[in-house]
């Protein structure tokens, strides 16, 4: 629930921007608060003022508007837990829960994928990288990264009109 709570606060933070949930058993959680539709929509009225939709679960793709949600959501949680997004020590606890938790199909992020790369990953699991969402080498841009784009949002949901969060 405190990764739950580290994901709305992290909206708020952004000013209601566009955001990405990365951890799948916070996705859960969140399922399940919805699904107690009038204290969720009291909720979100009390918490942002309107109604924030839900969106699934993601990591970093080809999708730009996950990945601008994502790399939001690295540096609100990054800066709540006193982590450099841009050069981080540890993961931020809605990034590092699933794995910490061995979620099935959860996603596992590690800080720096180098040795993940170099040695190749004997598991067979996915393992998602904290330095991918500063660099531009992943999908050629870091929209979202607040350090890179002054804040600037180009997800495509400035003002929160449309939903807040997703459609």
């Amino acid at each position: 629930m405190r990764a739950l709570r580290q994901y709305f606060l992290a909206y708020l933070q952004g000013g209601c921007r566009f955001v990405s949930m990365p951890s799948r058993l916070t996705d859960d959680y969140w399922h399940e608060f919805i699904l107690y539709t009038r204290h969720y929509q009291l909720f979100c009225h009390k918490a942002f003022g309107r109604f924030f939709h839900h969106t699934p679960a993601v990591v970093l793709g080809k999708s730009r508007q996950n990945n601008v949600g994502l790399r939001r959501m690295w540096w609100f949680c990054c800066q709540e837990e006193g982590i450099n997004p841009k050069n981080p020590s540890r993961l931020p606890l809605l990034f590092a829960l699933d794995s910490k938790l061995n979620v099935p199909d959860g996603f596992v992020y590690t800080v720096d994928c180098s040795h993940v790369r170099k040695s190749g990953n004997e598991r067979g699991t996915v393992v998602y990288c904290g330095g991918d969402f500063s660099s531009t080498d992943f999908d050629g841009a870091s929209d979202g990264f607040f350090d890179s784009d002054s804040g600037s949002d180009s997800g495509g949901d400035a003002g929160c009109g449309g939903g807040c969060g997703g459609d």
